[in-house]
């Protein structure tokens, strides 16, 4: 599956398609998602990541990881997952009977500030249109002015993880 970009900047060596489509690079976006994890403070393991990782390789559903290849090297991966955010309060305003969540958005560090990220939210988003969603949500932490600046709001704060995070949304 090759997804469709409608970002305004395109870099024409810059490919974004759906990882069951090259699974050579699976282990490495495993790896990705298990650094993330612990980033955030979650509890991770590689094995846990990659179990998690084979139920996205399945042709148009949710969960779905799509990678940025740079001249064929892959340099960013994003997510889409549909699990139910465990919090004692309720979400607010769900259209979707289970919300669907961006995670995992990962790009290189010698590869980011290049648009490689936003184009990846656009193909998540362009995905998720195509599924018929009318909005995504996400938690973020250290970047929470990136996401409002490419229209998120911040709907709640929370604690994940033993660390503050910021419930955001995005309408599609």
């Amino acid at each position: 599956m090759i997804v469709k970009l409608s970002a305004v900047k395109k870099d024409l060596s810059l490919k974004l398609c759906a990882l069951e489509s090259r699974p050579e690079f699976f282990a490495q976006v495993a790896q990705w998602h298990h650094q993330e994890c612990e980033r955030q403070g979650l509890k991770s393991s590689l094995a846990l990541r990659q179990q998690r990782l084979v139920m996205h390789v399945r042709d148009n559903h949710i969960p779905k990881t799509l990678i940025a290849l740079q001249n064929n090297q892959l340099v960013g991966c994003v997510s889409l997952v549909d699990y139910t955010y465990r919090s004692s309060e309720r979400m607010p305003k769900v259209t979707t009977e289970s919300p669907v969540w961006l995670s995992n958005l990962f790009v290189q560090e010698n590869y980011r500030e290049q648009g490689i990220g936003n184009q990846l939210i656009d193909a998540a988003k362009d995905y998720a249109q195509s599924l018929g969603l009318e909005e995504l949500w996400l938690s973020a932490t250290d970047y929470t002015d990136y996401y409002q600046k490419r229209g998120w709001e911040i709907v709640r704060r929370t604690k994940l993880g033993g660390r503050q995070v910021n419930v955001m949304r995005v309408s599609l």
